[in-house]
């Protein structure tokens, strides 16, 4: 059976190859460039904490512009040791994606039969994702790695009746699913329930207590250093309850589940195979015999629908759902095939499960597809964007205060002082944003463009370069417009063109003059306003 492991750790290292060179072949210099600015800010922040033991972008100022408390500390223990090195990420996500496989291999090899294996096999790594996933540097493979580590572990340990050393085990991998990603939150609030509806008071309790005790004491840490208990990037992206209650619960499910394409589009054929397994099983009545015995699958389900309502699922943040779905999925279509006699209603219940399975692999290759063009195309745009960017303040503004809204390559290559308008990398920005954002929207981006106005005023920065839409009511009427840069493709940044703004006259002059003499990416068109 081992031979099968081989065989799909050589097509995910081809896919991979694959992958990079198609990345790399597009860029103009020598050194990979992250499809993703993101990478780099996972890079400056640790390298912060390395150097200076501050957990923020600038090196005076603590802004939790992380949210993965284990990837930044991985990282950070890396550059302390070893260094400071650009390819730390690219190494770790390579390592995660292999250890995935295995254990993927190892969760259908020990547990179930070759058809689940080979199935398994064959869907985690296109549906997941992985050469790309692989590729952005992020925290998501080591996400997707500890979600499959914590769902083999849990099946050893209802198999197995909970032994000593499957609990160890099963505890070990929640409380690193706790500080990988705060999503985590879900399987493990989910998991905790279902022991205890169980009777496995003891384990319940273990799993909650080790699972978000990360958690609670990075929110301590956090306050006591001037910041929120959650992440900036949670106070800016997440979904939850605000004053009118009921009203935003409601907003939130039809945002997040009712109206929201791409979750139909990625959980409504696993979930019809969930239902309609269940149904040909278990009686309505069988509760209890279902939370017996399907935990693991309830565990999925559950954080499948928390997941949806209260965080994102497109880009990169759903691929762990996608690894857990497959794993409670596939054993499914397989039973439906080995155990069930044929009948009329049965024969129903295949032929949606059939269906709904050709939907799973279909969108898996789709997705591959479309994600083709992104690869081959997001590095020469950050290349061309943040990087240039980066390039510019490094050489004319080191070390003074800049307002940006692209923050990873900047803080990482150019050492100047950030002001974050999208409140990352500027904790009174976020906190600004999450007293105030349940104001009516009008109201709300007039006091939010006020604010931020007189804090840039305040703090002095020297220039601006932002994508002129994301500042709030309009940019202000004191800013000078020096020049815009415009790339040919838009994979892996935000908008095509960015503006450079002096804040006053004198600004203007030595910014223009600085913009003259750079040497701008040949592929990047700039016209100049002033």
């Amino acid at each position: 059976m081992y031979r099968y492991l081989y065989f799909f750790a050589g097509v995910f290292t081809l896919i991979l190859g694959f992958s990079f060179y198609l990345s790399y072949s597009n860029l103009s210099g020598h050194q990979f460039i992250y499809p993703l600015d993101d990478a780099y800010i996972h890079l400056a922040l640790s390298r912060n904490v390395a150097e200076n033991g501050i957990w923020g972008i600038n090196p005076t100022s603590f802004d939790s512009a992380s949210s993965s408390i284990l990837y930044t500390l991985l990282l950070s223990l890396l550059i302390k040791i070893f260094g400071d090195n650009v390819y730390y990420p690219l190494f770790i996500n390579i390592i995660c994606g292999y250890v995935s496989l295995y254990y993927i291999f190892r969760y259908f090899y020990d547990y179930f039969g070759k058809n689940e294996l080979l199935l398994g096999l064959s869907l985690f790594i296109f549906s997941c994702q992985m050469n790309f996933m692989v590729l952005i540097g992020m925290e998501q493979t080591l996400h997707i790695l500890l979600t499959v580590t914590m769902i083999y572990y849990l099946t050893g340990s209802l198999r197995l009746g909970f032994t000593k050393k499957q609990v160890l085990k099963l505890l070990l991998c929640t409380a690193l699913l706790g500080t990988v990603r705060f999503e985590s939150m879900f399987f493990i609030v989910i998991l905790s329930l279902l022991l205890v509806l169980r009777k496995n008071w003891k384990i319940a309790l273990a799993v909650f207590f080790v699972g978000f005790l990360p958690i609670l004491l990075f929110g301590i840490y956090s306050i006591e250093h001037g910041g929120y208990f959650f992440p900036n990037s949670l106070l800016m992206k997440g979904n939850y309850p605000e004053s009118n209650f009921f009203f935003s619960l409601w907003t939130i499910f039809k945002n997040g589940i009712l109206l929201n394409i791409s979750f139909y589009k990625l959980f409504l054929a696993p979930l019809v195979i969930v239902v309609f397994y269940f149904l040909s099983k278990y009686k309505i009545t069988e509760w209890y015999k279902i939370v017996l015995n399907e935990t693991v699958s309830i565990t999925v389900v559950g954080t499948v629908i928390l997941h949806s309502l209260f965080a994102v699922i497109r880009y990169r943040y759903e691929n762990y759902l996608m690894a857990a779905v497959i794993m409670v999925t596939v054993p499914m279509i397989t039973y439906f095939y080995s155990k069930f006699n044929v009948g009329k209603t049965n024969l129903t219940y295949k032929k949606i499960m059939v269906m709904a399975f050709s939907i799973m692999i279909f969108y898996s290759f789709y997705t591959t597809t479309v994600n083709y063009k992104v690869i081959k195309y997001a590095s020469k745009n950050i290349e061309e964007q943040q990087i240039e960017m980066s390039r510019l303040l490094g050489r004319f503004y080191k070390n003074q205060n800049v307002v940006v809204n692209d923050i990873g390559a900047i803080a990482y290559f150019s050492n100047v002082k950030i002001y974050d308008i999208a409140g990352l990398a500027t904790t009174d920005v976020a906190g600004y944003y999450y007293k105030n954002k349940d104001l009516d929207p009008e109201i709300f981006n007039k006091k939010y463009h006020n604010y931020m106005a007189s804090q840039i005023l305040q703090k002095q920065c020297s220039v601006a370069v932002i994508y002129p839409k994301w500042f709030p009511d309009g940019i202000p009427k004191s800013w000078i417009p020096i020049a815009s840069w415009t790339i040919e493709k838009k994979m892996g940044v935000a908008n095509q063109t960015v503006v450079w703004y002096a804040m006053n006259q004198k600004e203007a002059e030595t910014l223009l003059k600085n913009l003259k003499r750079f040497d701008l990416n040949k592929n990047v068109t700039q016209h100049f306003l002033y």
